[in-house]
Parts: C-alpha cells; sequence; structure tokens
C-alpha cells in the first residue's frame, strides 16, 4: 500500500489549538476522530510545505498546489477513498479557516477526487448467523467462562447493530429494560434510543446475574468485561468474533464485528425495513451511508423476482 512520506519530527499546523478546539466542541467529533483528522491534516499540509510554518504560509497556496498534490497520489496508486479522506480534512480545516477570518482564499476550492465506487458491505445470511447464535448458546450451556460475555456480544452487534466502539462501550445504566431501550452514546457524542427486542433483554439480564458479577472489577461500568474484569477491548471484541465464528464452523476470514452490525441492516432492509427507520437505528447522520445496504446481492434479487412477479407464477 503505497505511503505518504511523513516529517521526521510532528510539524505543527497553523492555528493548530484553535482548529483542536473547533473539532472537539463544535463538531463534537471524539478525541480519536479529531487526531485522526489533525494527522492526515498535517500529513497534506507538509506536502504542501506549509506544516509548521506561520499562518501566513497558507495565503500563499494556491488549487493548482492542492490540485495537483492530490493528482501525484493518484498516480502512486492511492485509492480514491484515500484522496478523498486527505481532501475531506484540507476543506474542514480551510472552511474553519476562512470562517475565522485567518484565510482569504479557499485553496481547496473546486478541487475534486475521482469518484469512489459504491460498495455492498457484507453480511451474513439468515443460517450462517442461526449458527452463530446456536454455536454461542453451546458455548453457554457447557459453562464456559465468558460464555455469556461472548453471546451478549453478538447481540449487541447484530440484535442491536451497535459499531463494535459502540457496543464495548455501553454503560450498565444505560440499559432500560422495563421499557426495552438503550439509550446509546455513538459518533460525536450524539445519542440515539434503539429498541431491545424481548430476547436481547433476557440474554443481557442473565450475563448481569448469573456471570458479569464474578468478573467485573468493582468501578467497572460498563457491560461488556474481559476475563480480568476491565472493559472489553476492540481487540477482545475481534477475538470473540473469531472464536465464535470458528465454533459454528464458519471461515472467520473477512468477518469482523462490524460483519455483524453490516447484517443487522441488510437483514432489515431485505425483509422491508424503512429504510428512514433503519437510518436511525444505525446511527448515520446522512441517508446516503445507509443506501448502501439497499444494493442487495443479485442472487437475493433474482430469487425475489421468480418467487414473486406474476410473470414468473406457474
Amino acid at each position: 500500500m503505497p505511503e505518504i512520506i511523513a516529517p521526521k519530527r510532528a510539524e505543527n499546523i497553523p492555528h493548530e489549538d484553535a482548529y483542536r478546539a473547533h473539532l472537539l466542541l463544535e463538531k463534537r467529533l471524539s478525541e480519536n476522530t479529531a487526531r485522526s483528522y489533525l494527522s492526515d491534516l498535517r500529513l497534506c499540509l507538509w506536502q504542501l510545505g506549509v506544516a509548521g510554518k506561520s499562518g501566513e504560509a497558507l495565503a500563499g497556496l494556491e488549487t493548482e498546489a492542492t490540485r495537483a498534490f492530490l493528482a501525484s497520489l493518484a498516480e502512486l496508486g492511492f485509492s480514491p477513498s484515500t484522496l478523498a479522506r486527505y481532501l475531506a480534512s484540507l476543506k474542514s480545516y480551510t472552511a474553519y479557516l476562512l470562517d475565522a477570518n485567518l484565510l482569504t482564499v479557499d485553496f481547496c476550492r473546486g478541487v475534486r477526487v475521482p469518484k469512489q465506487q459504491r460498495y455492498k458491505p457484507r453480511s451474513l445470511s439468515l443460517k450462517e448467523i442461526r449458527e452463530l447464535y446456536e454455536a454461542a448458546e453451546r458455548c453457554v450451556a457447557a459453562g464456559g467462562k465468558g460464555a455469556r460475555r461472548d453471546l451478549v456480544l453478538l447481540e449487541l452487534l447484530y440484535g442491536l447493530g451497535l459499531r463494535v466502539s459502540e457496543a464495548i462501550k455501553l454503560p450498565i445504566d444505560s440499559l432500560r429494560f422495563d421499557e426495552g431501550l438503550a439509550m446509546v452514546q455513538g459518533k460525536g457524542k450524539k445519542q440515539r434510543v434503539v429498541p431491545m427486542g424481548k430476547k436481547v433483554v433476557a440474554t443481557l439480564q442473565e450475563y448481569l446475574a448469573a456471570e458479569r458479577p464474578g468478573l467485573a472489577a468493582p468501578r467497572c461500568g460498563t457491560l461488556l468485561v474481559n476475563l480480568r474484569g476491565l472493559s472489553l477491548s476492540r481487540m477482545g471484541a475481534w477475538n470473540i468474533a473469531r472464536k465464535l465464528c470458528l465454533a459454528a464452523g464458519l471461515n472467520p476470514e473477512g468477518i469482523s464485528p462490524h460483519t455483524f452490525r453490516h447484517t443487522f441492516a441488510t437483514h432489515l432492509i431485505e425483509a422491508g425495513a424503512d429504510l428512514r427507520a433503519v437510518q436511525e437505528l444505525l446511527g448515520h447522520a446522512d441517508i446516503g451511508t445507509t443506501q448502501i445496504y439497499t444494493h442487495l446481492d443479485q442472487d437475493y434479487l433474482r430469487e425475489t423476482h421468480q418467487s414473486f412477479h406474476p410473470r414468473n407464477q406457474k
């Protein structure tokens, strides 16, 4: 994979502290997301020759310099999605500077990157999901340590459609069992309400009663914990997903915790769920992000057409 040659030391971004505060307080980005934005921006500005310099250096940048920089990356083999990410970091930065009257000319104006190809996220079939649940439940029946926790993770990712970051950070006190609701904090610290079905509620309550008290450290408030009693990590969630796949006889290659969230959305859309309802459940700010799930597998479309169109009926 091609890489931008990074500076030997981290160069300052002009007006960096003020821009970081803007990302965190006004854009309401998480600390990790803001750090990623600034990291991409630092590399771009270094390549453009203005990182580590005063704010006046930005005034000398022109649109052609930005366009040439992105074109050079394209020639090196960078994907359209990566180019779009770098351009997005530059555009967000210049928009802030223009609004704050720290810049008078937009050096990203009119710059475009090649159109990104829409992809259909991988999802599991209903049969594969059943096999995963059956494998998880067999582990619970066998009394495996952490088995109920593994089943809860599957319920959060597939049963509720949470992002893996949302699942591992979900506090116990965000669960409203009487109402069948979970209060989930998503990207940008935005909260959404996600319904919990009876099976999910039962699984979570059994875990809280029968297993978690013997695992968790006293001050740990997250629902999911590792075998040391601390909050489950992202890597821990990946390892559980792999373990469940192997127990179900599925090849774990290409299956991640996010695959279960993809499957949650795909199965809802295939069953006829309203796109905007799915958008709310997933916590997507833009319905265009949710629309990738409408590009269903051609075999599924063909089967639906054969089964239901009047001209195909005998």
